[in-house]
């Protein structure tokens, strides 16, 4: 069995994010000094998300400055089961200049920026968020957190067929013994089986969170009502699949 302690790299009112923005380390580096605050739109933005029912989704923004209009769709799998105020947030960082974030699936969270040059407006993909402005709407506005819902469970367990493997899916949260600052997270499949120590900072419940998909939960922490996964735990064609969200240090 592999028994292993992890940490993760906890900031001081959000978490290391996996995201686009921290990617591209060098971009836009002298931005992060400066402290972000909300730009009076001169326009309007509207995001309209459709097709939640099928595999991709298409999220079409539509965005105005005075008498300019641009209206552009992209494809994207977003995540289900969220409020409509959850899956995106809208932040102005300049009067004609506004950054729309959207949740994907994993909570992580893919951005788009609609602009104006001239007489021009544009609305691209931003796959390199200037960092004050990932930090401002995962941190500040929430963005990647959404409602918690039911109860905190600790454990999980599910038997189903994955490629030609037939067993249960277990998920276990544990006391760790050594210190009341972590848990033991056990996670198991067809025989092999993965243990791990990670940090629970104060003021944040441990649960164990469910999808759509019986072969896909999360380790997640909970605080006011609000929750963030943090270890992406799957099984894939027979095989178990254990990624950690955010950064971690051994």
């Amino acid at each position: 069995m592999q028994h292993f302690r992890v940490w993760l790299a906890l900031a001081a009112i959000g978490f290391t994010a996996c995201n686009q923005g921290t990617n591209n380390k060098n971009a836009n580096a002298a931005d992060t000094a400066t402290a972000l605050q909300p730009a009076t739109p001169a326009g309007s933005v509207a995001v309209v998300i459709s097709g939640k029912e099928k595999d991709t989704q298409e999220i079409t923004i539509k965005f105005q400055i005075k008498e300019l209009k641009k209206e552009k769709t992209f494809e994207q799998v977003v995540l289900k089961d969220a409020a409509e105020s959850e899956l995106y947030k809208v932040l102005w960082d300049e009067p004609n200049s506004c950054y729309i974030g959207v949740l994907k699936p994993n909570h992580a969270v893919r951005y788009y920026h609609a602009s104006q040059s001239g007489d021009d407006l544009k609305i691209l993909w931003a796959t390199a968020p200037p960092e004050r402005i990932w930090k401002y709407m995962e941190n500040t506005m929430g963005l990647g957190k959404v409602s918690a819902a039911g109860d905190l469970k600790k454990s999980y367990r599910k038997n189903f067929q994955s490629g030609k493997i037939i067993a249960d899916f277990i998920a276990e949260i544990k006391p760790d013994a050594t210190t009341k600052d972590s848990v033991e997270l056990y996670v198991e499949f067809g025989g092999v089986r993965k243990s791990m120590f990670v940090p629970v900072p104060a003021g944040y419940q441990p649960t164990i969170q469910e999808t759509a998909n019986q072969d896909h939960i999360y380790f997640s922490l909970v605080k006011d009502g609000k929750v963030e996964p943090f270890i992406d735990m799957k099984v894939e064609d027979g095989r178990l699949q254990v990624q950690t969200l955010k950064k971690i240090e051994k």
